[in-house]
């Protein structure tokens, strides 16, 4: 690992006890990605849900960083958070990338792999999202914005897009200071998959609009390398899987994680 200048730890939420399981956000995000997890996953584990940095409240770090030089920060992170300590993971979209390359930079002290939504198979879509307008032009056409861009991006159902889903949308955007797409756009997750010696999870949406048609070749591409590797696709469902569809991410996520080996 290179020295990233022993940075200062990443923000986290910790809750409940038993065996440390890690969560990492998506873009854009921080822990309250989680929000609807927490209780199914507490009575099981000591669920660590950090703020990668750049996100949240952990610290900034420059937009311009290279991609291994900032997983090299979110090593570091875990390090100080949890030593030498075996411990699970799960992450989300972007998080999910990122705990993916962590995985396999970490070898056999991670024991379980969850990737949920993951990005970083060498395709990017462009979406029809709309700019969030300024303060002085009201909250209301704020809020209008947020809506129609978490439709689009991240709820396939406009029915789940509730008043407390935009808020946490307005509380995440107000706080990110990187910009993680970069990620998405190079083999990063099978490049990881190869190295990572854990067993491995990953669970999608069919209604993911950063998938869609792509989903089939992404399936096949991990069964090449991971032919072990259990998939979950969940009908009806879209990118912020463990938001929308939260009891059954919840029941699927808690069986892997608990399942021996």
């Amino acid at each position: 690992m290179r020295d990233v200048a022993s940075p200062p730890a990443m923000a986290v939420h910790t809750l409940g006890e038993g065996p440390p399981l890690v969560l990492f956000h998506g873009g854009m995000g921080s822990w309250n990605h989680w929000v609807r997890n927490f209780a199914a996953l507490v009575p099981h584990f000591t669920v660590h849900a950090v703020d990668l940095p750049g996100y949240g409240e952990s610290y900034a770090v420059s937009k311009s960083t290279p991609q291994a030089e900032y997983v090299d920060h979110v090593l570091a992170g875990v390090r100080t958070l949890l030593g030498a300590t075996p411990f699970r993971l799960a992450g989300f979209s972007f998080g999910g990338i990122v705990a993916a390359m962590t995985a396999a930079r970490m070898g056999s002290q991670v024991t379980k792999l969850s990737l949920l939504g993951p990005g970083g198979f060498g395709t990017q879509v462009k979406l029809d999202l709309r700019a969030i307008p300024a303060q002085s032009e009201g909250e209301a056409a704020r809020r209008e914005a947020f809506r129609h861009n978490l439709n689009v991006l991240m709820i396939a159902d406009p029915a789940r897009i509730l008043d407390e889903t935009i808020d946490l949308q307005a509380e995440n955007f107000r706080r990110s200071r990187f910009d993680g797409r970069g990620f998405a756009a190079i083999d990063n997750v099978p490049m990881a998959l190869e190295r990572i010696v854990c067993p491995v999870q990953i669970i999608y949406g069919d209604r993911d609009a950063l998938v869609l048609d792509d989903l089939p070749r992404r399936i096949r591409v991990v069964r090449a390398i991971r032919p072990d590797a259990r998939i979950d696709v969940l009908p009806g469902i879209g990118h912020w899987v463990q938001y929308e569809a939260a009891d059954e991410v919840n029941m699927r996520l808690t069986e892997f994680m608990l399942a021996p080996g």
